[in-house]
């Protein structure tokens, strides 16, 4: 199978950026389409039959500008003389069809700054914060948070939502002090050191494993904020999240022995725990005791239907189905989903089908994870498209993690052509690519033996400051060892093209 470079693919697309057609040759329209079955207006993978830069959507013109543009000098006059009126939802759109490129994103945020008429607000900073914050650009996050406070006569713009960004981003980074310091910063910003800002502070590190920093905090602090069930439940999960069920039951012990009564969310945390961990007839005896005292919910009787089928125990997973409603608690689209994994993972496709028709005649619309499961044992192409129309059909969009998913499988399938096509409606929608896609690309690549490939693509992941796995870091380490080992540069490997 010939692996094909990408700017192979857009031989064969039409693209036009507002009055500007750009029109390399070869298929397009109808014949174009990969499918036979696809509708009218969209191919299988959501590609357009007539142009890529529907008329009117200013965003998209934006984006493709900001692509083929290499210089600052040329975006700037390429955006310049676009043309197009700027207003807050359409630097909102473009900025979330970077989110994955702060400098790209970082750039137009400026640029449309200067524009005369506008002017930036919260929702615009705040989404440019997040996007600074993936990348741990924290210097230039402070830097707009002090300009979003220093407005002169105005308002400060810093919300909540503001210091919630910073505190989750320095968690993620694992710069706990760091994190607690932002908090702690609130007040000149103009914001309280309230309870609720607390426990966005505790949940963030529990979320990103830093539970004992946040029990202990928790701890330091209960004269400044004290402990509530909302507060223990956040450490309780943080413990179960961690898969420390030692955690866990100590926490647990303590709250009992406090004389704290446990509510709904701390027992479903417990109990979760316990299946986590395998522990399957203690959790059944929580269960049975939660059940017989009308204490449980949906999300009680989710958990223990997914430990029942990790441990092919479908027949009393299907009797809990059955007996939810007698509490009120009719089965969700989680409910479905731990079914569907369970079959879907053992192949039993005929039982998966009749789950999904089933969600779907009871008005219990699938989500994306429900087709991800689908998708996941795919055995070829063909089917993988089948699914992945039928989600189509059914209103579900894909996300990135989907596209994700398609890279890989059509990779392994050798099916390149529909990877680049795949690739590109990745980035026309604005959904990424993101660090996970360039991961994928970079290592399936370098799996079928294309290092040249997979080394592009890694630049390309480095230029936009995508941050690199180690795993990524020692294959690209071990891609040019080989090249040093033939004597020739990394792009002088030739594409394999069997």
């Amino acid at each position: 199978m010939l692996f094909l470079h990408r700017t192979d693919l857009h031989i064969r697309l039409r693209i036009r950026v507002g009055d500007e057609v750009e029109k390399e040759g070869g298929k397009c329209g109808e014949e174009q389409r990969m499918y036979s079955g696809a509708d009218s207006d969209h191919d299988e993978l959501g590609n357009s039959t007539t142009s890529d830069f529907p008329e009117g959507n200013d965003a998209l013109v934006i984006q493709r500008l900001l692509k083929i543009n290499p210089t600052r000098k040329d975006r700037v006059r390429a955006l310049n003389q676009c043309g197009i009126t700027i207003c807050m939802d359409l630097v909102l759109q473009v900025l979330a069809r970077h989110k994955n490129d702060w400098k790209i994103a970082m750039f137009f945020f400026v640029w449309a700054t200067q524009q005369p008429g506008y002017s930036n607000g919260t929702e615009t900073y705040n989404a440019l914060l997040t996007i600074l914050g993936k990348a741990q650009q924290f210097k230039t996050m402070w830097q707009l948070v002090k300009e979003m406070h220093n407005q002169g006569d105005s308002p400060s713009l810093v919300t909540d939502e503001t210091f919630t960004i910073l505190i989750r981003r320095y968690a993620a980074a694992h710069m706990v002090e760091r994190a607690i310091e932002t908090f702690d910063k609130r007040e000149e910003f103009g914001l309280k050191l309230n309870a609720p800002a607390f426990q966005i502070l505790i949940c963030a590190l529990c979320r990103y494993k830093h539970v004992e920093e946040a029990e202990g905090l928790l701890n330091l602090r209960q004269n400044d904020f004290p402990m509530d069930m909302k507060s223990r439940n956040i450490i309780l999960n943080g413990w179960c999240a961690l898969g420390n069920l030692h955690g866990v039951k100590r926490f647990w012990n303590e709250m009992i022995k406090q004389g704290h009564r446990p509510d709904l969310i701390t027992y479903n945390t417990y109990l979760y725990a316990l299946t986590k961990k395998g522990k399957l007839n203690t959790a059944l005896k929580l269960f049975d005791e939660m059940w017989n005292k009308g204490c449980i919910d949906v999300p009680t009787c989710n958990n223990i239907i997914d430990a029942l089928c990790f441990k092919k125990r479908i027949p009393e997973a299907r009797a809990i189905f059955g007996k939810m409603n007698e509490h009120g608690c009719l089965p969700n689209v989680a409910t479905y989903n731990s079914l569907i994994k369970h079959v879907c993972n053992n192949r039993r496709m005929d039982k998966a089908y009749e789950l999904l028709d089933e969600m779907e005649r009871k008005g219990c619309a699938p989500n994306v994870r429900t087709y991800h499961y689908f998708l996941k044992v795919a055995k070829n192409p063909e089917e993988a498209l089948k699914i992945f129309q039928r989600m189509m059909r059914s209103g579900c969009m894909p996300t990135c993690d989907t596209y994700n998913l398609l890279l890989r499988m059509f990779i392994y399938w050798n099916d390149l052509e529909r990877v680049l096509r795949l690739w590109d409606d990745l980035e026309k929608k604005g959904m990424g690519p993101d660090q996970r896609s360039y991961t994928v690309m970079i290592h399936g690549l370098y799996d079928k033996g294309n290092f040249e490939e997979a080394y592009k693509y890694y630049n390309e992941m480095t230029e936009k400051g995508l941050l690199v796995e180690p795993r990524t870091k020692i294959l690209v380490e071990a891609m040019e060892i080989k090249a040093k080992e033939r004597k020739v540069g990394i792009h002088d490997v030739k594409i394999n093209t069997k």
